[in-house]
């Protein structure tokens, strides 16, 4: 008999609701292994209200959400490794891990559920050169910063932005005493704008650059300057600035699975998945990797249904 029953790789809440669909199915041992030293991934840095209705019935706020989730999870005895480093998995569901208690160990499943979400990379949609100049961050950085390590990149920021995320980290700037010297999109407003950004910017005042492109920035050992072009009649625009939000690529982590050799999706980068079951017997995939940049437009992802699917499996091949 494996080690546990189900192993889930990541502890986001993609993760971590696909561990709760699981037990709710008749899965007796599962175990979750993060390698941060707290659950709840991305979801950690959005402390605006929009997530948790499917379960609660209402909106809350990123961590909200996840406290009520850890809750449901030590209330259903579900183990969790944080701090814990994936080191490899084999076709055998032989998972290799490694923490500062444990040292290196070996485990076995029998079934896995990859979890592991997406990260932000650069994908070659911003085209300035960035090396030797500090102030710039990505989007996803500038939300950690200041949502959970309490300080702002800059003062006077300008943002490229392509969705709903730069004008929530927009807003957030204002609301902690910086200044939006704009926020820089390729196509007008009305093409990228619905109710929903339009309910986060209101009453903010945010300045919106449209059908405009960042060419070049300036500035000697952190940026000072900004020049926008703009796309209709290639004017050039000066901003002065001191920091420079980028909007880049969400990329599922997909390592592993390459190791695997389990199908790739060519657009999203991750996984191939029919009922979250990948083209590996016994291996499933749940959350943004699966999703990659469509995460970042979709209203709200969770994992039960993934494993319930797994339960299946497991009680079918392995109970």
């Amino acid at each position: 008999m494996p080690s546990y029953d189900l192993i889930v790789i990541g502890a986001g809440i993609a993760g971590m609701t696909a561990a709760m669909g699981a037990v709710n199915s008749g899965v007796k041992k599962i175990l979750i292994i993060e390698k941060e030293y707290s659950v709840g991934g991305i979801i950690n840095q959005c402390i605006h209200n929009g997530f948790g209705e499917k379960f609660l019935g209402e909106k809350v706020t990123g961590p909200e959400y996840i406290d009520y989730i850890q809750k449901q999870l030590e209330k259903l005895s579900i183990e969790i490794m944080l701090n814990t480093t994936l080191l490899d998995v084999t076709r055998e569901k032989v998972i290799t891990y490694v923490n500062s208690d444990e040292g290196v160990k070996e485990v076995t499943a029998g079934a896995v559920i990859f979890a592991m979400g997406s990260k932000e990379r650069y994908s070659g949609n911003v085209v300035i050169p960035t090396n030797g100049i500090t102030g710039v961050f990505t989007i996803g950085e500038a939300h950690r910063i200041i949502n959970l390590e309490g300080y702002l990149p800059g003062r006077n920021t300008l943002i490229i932005a392509k969705d709903k995320w730069g004008f929530i980290v927009a807003r957030r700037l204002i609301i902690e005493g910086g200044n939006i010297e704009g926020v820089v999109i390729e196509n007008s407003y009305e093409d990228i704008t619905n109710s929903e950004i339009h309910n986060i910017i209101d009453g903010f005042h945010i300045p919106i650059i449209e059908n405009s492109r960042v060419v070049e920035i300036e500035g000697n050992t952190r940026i000072q300057k900004v020049k926008i072009m703009n796309l209709k009649d290639n004017k050039i625009e000066e901003k002065e600035c001191d920091s420079l939000l980028l909007s880049v690529g969400f990329i599922p982590e997909n390592s592993m699975l390459r190791k695997l050799k389990i199908d790739i999706n060519s657009e999203i980068l991750g996984p191939e998945v029919v009922d979250f079951k990948t083209s590996l017997d016994g291996f499933f995939a749940c959350g943004n990797i699966i999703y990659g940049e469509n995460a970042m437009y979709m209203q709200e992802t969770d994992g039960v249904e993934c494993g319930v699917n797994a339960a299946e499996y497991i009680k079918k091949y392995i109970y």
